[in-house]
Order: C-alpha cells, then sequence, then structure tokens
C-alpha cells in the first residue's frame, strides 16, 4: 500500500508535522471526512478554520485529482494508478467533497471563503450543484448581510435552470428585511408567487417580524390574516412575534387578547410566550399577573428558565420589594434551575439598592466559585453602589483590580467613579480620572462632559467649566437638553444671566426643545436677578409653548415676588397655583411638606398697613377655602 500525503499550508508556511494534512488510502477504502460527517478525520477542523487560505483549503482535493500515478490498492478492486483517484472516494467526484465543505461552511455562519471557493470549484471542471448547494451559499451571504452578492447569487442560479425553491425565497427576504429593504423583500414575494412557489409560515414570519421592528404593528398583525388567504396557518412563533410587538409597545391587552386567541385555535404556548408577557406586565406594573402567568407556567407542564426568572426577579428589586425577590430566589433555588451571570448580576443589584452592598459583595467574590468571571458590567454594578454610598475608597480599589484581572473598564466606570467623586467634593481626583480615560482608549461622551461641568460650576469654578465646554465641542460633542441646562443654570448662578438667556435662545437653533426644567432654570435666574419682566414674559411663553408650569414652576414665581416685595402679585399667583392643583394642570405635587413655609414667608413679608390686610385677608381666605391653611400651620388670627 502507498500513502498520498499533502501538506497542508496555512499563510505560506508548512505546518508542524503532527499537524500535517494526509489522505489515506485503505486497502479496500478511502475514508473522506467530508463525505460523513461521524468520521474523525484530522484535517476536518484544519479545512474549516476561518484562517486557512481558500488554495490551501482546496489544496488535497486538487492534488488527489493531479496525482498522476498511485500504486494500486488491490487488484480486486480495479483500482489503477492511472485512473482519476477522485473517482474512487466512495463512488463520489472530488467535487462532492468540496460541495460538502462549501455548505458546511456556510452552515458555520462564515460564509467569507464559501463563495471563493465555488467560483474555485467552477474553474477547475464542470459540477452540478443542487438548489440546496446554492440555498446554503445564499443563507450563508445573507446572514454576513452581503445581501447584493446573495441577490446575484439567486439569478446566476436562475440563468443556469436551477429552480430556486421557498427555502431560497425564504433567505433573501430574511436577509432584505434585516437590512431594511421591506420593499425589495416584497418583490422577491410576488416573484415567489408568480413562480407559483406558494409561501409558507416562516416566509409570513420573517415579515411580521420586519413590521415589528419598525413598531408598525398594524402591519405586522395583517400578516395573520394575510396567511389565511394562502392557506397558511400561523404557529406559536408567529403569534411570539406579535406579543412581543405589542408588549414592547406596553399595549399589554392587545398582547392578552392574541394569547387568548391562541387557545381558541388550540396553539400551545411556549415559554417563550409566558417570558414575554410576563416581561410585557412587569413593564407597565402589573406584577399580581405577571405571577399569575408565572404560575401557568408550571400547571400547563413547562419550566420556566433562567431568563423567566431574572425578569421577575430584576422587577421585584427594581420596585422595592425586596423581601419577595428573596423569597422568589430560594424558590428557584428549590427547582434547581441553572443560574447565570445575568441572573448574579440581578441579585447583586438588587442587594446592593436595598442598601445590602455587603451581600452583593458577598455574592460577586463567589462568582469564581460558581463557575463565572465578573465582566465589566458586573464591576459596574458593584462600583455604582459603593459610589453612591459614598464609599469611593472601596469603587476606585475595584477599578484597579479590574486592571489587575484584566477586565477593560467602560466609558460607563468611568462616569459612575467621576460622579462618585464629585459627589464627595473630589474634584480634582475626578479631573485627573478624566485624563485617565484616553489612556484606555475610550472617549469621554455627553455624560462624563455634563458631570464636570456641573461639578465645576456647583464650585465657582466658572471660567474652568466653559473650558472644558469649549474642549467637548471641538471633540465633535453636541450638547443635549441636560447639558445646556446645566450651562444655563450655571450662567445664571455666576450672575451671567443675559449668558444664560442667549443660550436658551440658541436651543431652536440646534434643534433641541426647552423642557419644563429648562424654563425653570431660566426663571430663576432672571428672578434672583431683578427681572420680574421678563420672568413674566418667560412664562407666558412657556405656556404659549405649551408647556404648563409645575410645581417647582410657581414655588419659584412666588419666591421671586416675595424676594422683591412684590406681594399683590405674590398672592395672585398663589390663588393661580390652586387652581391649577384643581384643575389638574400642575404636576408633581404643589404642597409637598418642604414648602411649607412658603406661605408663611408670604404673610411675614406682607406689610401692616391698611392696604395690604386686603391681600391678607384674600390669601388666608383663599388657603382657608382650600383646606390648606391647616396643612401650612396658619392660625386666622394672623390675618
Amino acid at each position: 500500500m502507498r500513502k498520498a500525503a499533502f501538506v497542508l499550508r496555512r499563510n505560506g508556511k508548512l505546518l508542524p508535522g503532527y499537524l500535517c494534512f494526509p489522505v489515506f488510502l485503505f486497502q479496500n477504502n478511502i475514508l473522506a471526512a467530508f463525505i460523513n460527517p461521524q468520521i474523525q478525520f484530522p484535517s476536518r477542523k484544519l479545512i474549516l478554520n476561518e484562517s486557512c487560505e481558500l488554495k490551501d483549503s482546496l489544496l488535497p482535493f486538487n492534488r488527489i485529482v493531479e496525482t498522476p500515478s498511485i500504486a494500486p490498492i488491490d487488484q480486486s478492486n480495479h483500482i489503477h494508478a492511472n485512473r482519476n483517484i477522485s473517482q474512487a472516494i466512495l463512488g463520489f467526484q472530488a467535487d462532492v467533497v468540496t460541495l460538502r465543505m462549501i455548505n458546511r461552511l456556510c452552515m458555520s455562519g462564515d460564509a467569507r471563503p464559501a463563495l471563493p471557493t465555488h467560483r474555485e470549484m467552477e474553474k477547475s471542471k464542470p459540477c452540478n450543484p443542487s438548489t440546496t448547494h446554492y440555498n446554503n451559499i445564499i443563507n450563508g451571504l445573507c446572514k454576513s448581510r452581503r445581501v447584493t452578492e446573495a441577490v446575484d447569487i439567486y439569478f446566476e442560479m436562475r440563468d443556469k435552470g436551477i429552480q430556486p425553491d421557498i427555502v431560497t425565497f425564504n433567505c433573501l427576504i430574511q436577509g432584505l428585511c434585516n437590512l431594511g429593504l421591506r420593499e425589495e423583500a416584497q418583490g422577491f414575494f410576488d416573484e415567489m408567487v408568480t413562480q407559483s412557489i406558494s409561501p409558507n409560515v416562516v416566509t409570513f414570519n420573517i415579515l411580521a417580524h420586519s413590521f415589528c421592528k419598525d413598531g408598525k404593528i398594524e402591519e405586522a398583525h395583517n400578516t395573520l390574516n394575510h396567511m389565511i388567504s394562502y392557506q397558511c396557518v400561523p404557529d406559536v412563533i408567529s403569534y411570539n412575534i406579535l406579543i412581543n410587538c405589542y408588549c414592547k409597545s406596553k399595549k399589554i391587552d392587545q398582547a392578552l387578547s392574541l394569547f387568548m386567541e391562541m387557545s381558541e385555535k388550540r396553539i400551545v404556548p411556549d415559554i417563550i410566550t409566558y417570558t414575554t408577557l410576563i416581561t410585557g406586565l412587569c413593564q407597565v406594573g402589573r406584577l399580581e399577573d405577571a405571577l399569575v402567568r408565572f404560575d401557568e407556567i408550571q400547571d400547563s407542564g413547562l419550566v420556566p428558565d433562567v431568563v423567566t426568572y431574572s425578569i421577575l426577579l430584576n422587577f421585584l428589586f427594581k420596585n422595592g420589594k425586596f423581601n419577595e425577590a428573596i423569597v422568589f430566589e430560594r424558590a428557584m433555588e428549590e427547582v434547581r434551575v441553572a443560574p447565570n451571570i445575568t441572573l448574579y448580576n440581578i441579585l447583586i443589584d438588587g442587594m446592593c439598592k436595598a442598601g445590602k452592598i455587603d451581600v452583593g459583595e458577598e455574592l460577586f467574590r463567589k462568582l469564581p466559585a460558581f463557575g463565572f468571571q465578573p465582566g465589566f458590567y458586573t464591576y459596574n454594578i458593584l462600583i455604582n453602589a459603593y459610589c453612591k454610598s459614598k464609599m469611593i475608597g472601596e469603587a476606585l480599589s475595584l477599578k484597579n483590580e479590574m486592571s489587575e484581572k484584566e477586565v477593560t473598564p467602560t466609558i460607563v466606570t468611568y462616569n459612575t467613579l467621576i460622579n462618585g467623586l464629585c459627589h464627595v467634593g473630589r474634584l480634582k481626583d475626578a479631573l485627573i480620572l478624566f485624563d485617565d480615560i484616553k489612556h484606555h482608549n475610550l472617549v469621554p461622551n455627553i455624560v462624563t462632559y455634563s458631570t464636570l461641568i456641573d461639578s465645576l460650576f456647583k464650585n465657582e469654578k466658572f471660567d474652568k467649566a466653559i473650558e472644558l465646554y469649549k474642549i467637548m465641542k471641538d471633540d465633535g460633542l453636541a450638547p443635549n437638553i441636560v447639558l445646556y441646562n446645566i450651562l444655563i443654570d450655571g450662567m445664571c448662578k455666576a450672575g451671567k444671566v443675559d449668558e444664560g438667556e442667549g443660550l436658551f435662545r440658541d436651543l431652536s437653533s440646534r434643534g433641541l426643545q426647552p423642557n419644563i426644567r429648562t424654563y425653570n432654570i431660566l426663571m430663576n435666574g432672571l428672578f434672583k436677578n431683578g427681572k420680574l419682566k421678563d420672568a413674566y414674559q418667560l412664562l407666558q411663553e412657556m405656556m404659549i409653548e405649551g408647556c404648563m408650569p409645575d410645581g417647582f414652576t410657581f414655588n419659584i414665581i412666588i419666591q421671586g415676588y416675595i424676594q422683591w416685595n412684590e406681594t399683590r402679585m405674590a398672592v395672585q399667583f398663589v390663588r393661580r397655583m390652586v387652581d391649577a392643583e384643581k384643575n389638574g394642570v400642575s404636576r408633581n405635587g404643589l404642597w409637598p411638606y418642604e414648602r411649607r413655609d412658603l406661605v408663611g414667608k408670604l404673610f411675614s413679608c406682607l406689610p401692616w398697613r391698611h392696604k395690604a390686610k386686603e391681600d391678607q385677608a384674600q390669601l388666608y381666605g383663599l388657603l382657608w377655602k382650600e383646606d390648606l391653611s391647616s396643612r401650612m400651620g396658619i392660625d386666622a388670627c394672623e390675618a
């Protein structure tokens, strides 16, 4: 017996001996790994390795064909040296092996070498690829978002007389929908129907999912009706797509209606259906209904998975239901649901937000024992907890630990630490950390700059704040409304109210819309600087723009008029404030306890002259009528 050994080269270098690529010729058989997937063949992984070059991949097959003479293996099999050895490989041609390789490349998710391999095979000798072969290439290209090439392959197969099937069209439609090219996808749908190929449930699910991604719920729902006209029955995936779409839009009643429709049509919901509904119910605050659906999972014979538990635990923790979350987590342990890193992140975050940072840290330290290595997200959770508790030393130690364990910090890590340092008055350290960001190949974002600029203004470092703002603009970052609010507030507090108003007037040219906080900040600045008429005009402008005053607005106005002894205007706005609360116009509550002294200040500033007694009487009568005087601690004798 003779062996024909072929050495596979990678990137032009000879591989080590133990990685050589032999094609063994045995006495009565030839083992071809790509023909039979169950055969363990050392070359299989090498050929599929993405770092192999195309020519190297084809090298074994080409050399099999090119071998001029090989001694007979067995005379009884009549395999002689002058015969092309490719005809001996289990009765297949070498092209069959190449086809298998192309198909596996596509199925593995790496279509890059598949297309050139296909072209190379066509050049070497005529072959007869099937529709399935072309489908694999089209599917691989579409998954790689190379849809234009996939469409070219489709027309190529048509030109060769190879008829596409439903799989061909589904691959193309999905590829086009993934790129947002729904009109082109609809064109292929119409062509499919023209060729008398009936769309199936997969086709409609692709289209429905595409509509949902664009928020077109009605169009997505219409696909269910469209299916019926093609005698196609929706499946559980069809309903899951639509239920998810309604839940994301917080239209939970429509989602529940679809869920009931599934039962009527005897379509059995799966764990994805229930998990999607539970997520939607939690998002709209309907915890009890979410727990009912959770109980239905077990009643229906399904088993809740770690995703289902994670969603409910996350909701319980975020809504301050700490004890319920702990009970729920223990129930999960009892049924032995294997936790994942996402669940541990939820538990650590929940413990920290419940004020049990020590428990969160203990869980964090136990992660390696549970088989998980904390990543940047887990570190960020604990760093955030430390910063909020003003444990800055521990937070900075964790950041150093990340470097030691080669966990790369993110811009969120830095933003959290900078914010924490600013809150404890360590502005200098925050600026040092800001300079460290670029050393880690990170780019400061709008949150980074906003945090530092706000802190600089609060520390009366106005010039440094403006300098940092200019640096941000030079870096190409456009300020958002939050940063503009910080800048306007900082300017007003620095006594530069005109500059603050200039920034306010600049908003429209930046494509930004002032919010209630923007108006309140500027109005407060105008009042404090004695610009009462400008403040009143701003109030009118605000209401014309459809932005109604809230409790803070009235507080600013009344305090502003009191400051400048404009008692009649102050009384007038107390009356308007009460009317606004009565009519439900104002938001955020008009009479929180921290503002109890507001009217007390108004009474104290009213001069005890005859002309002011009328104002006093009106004010007290107004408050007494609305049953507010008792809440404000005002006695009738004061009037």
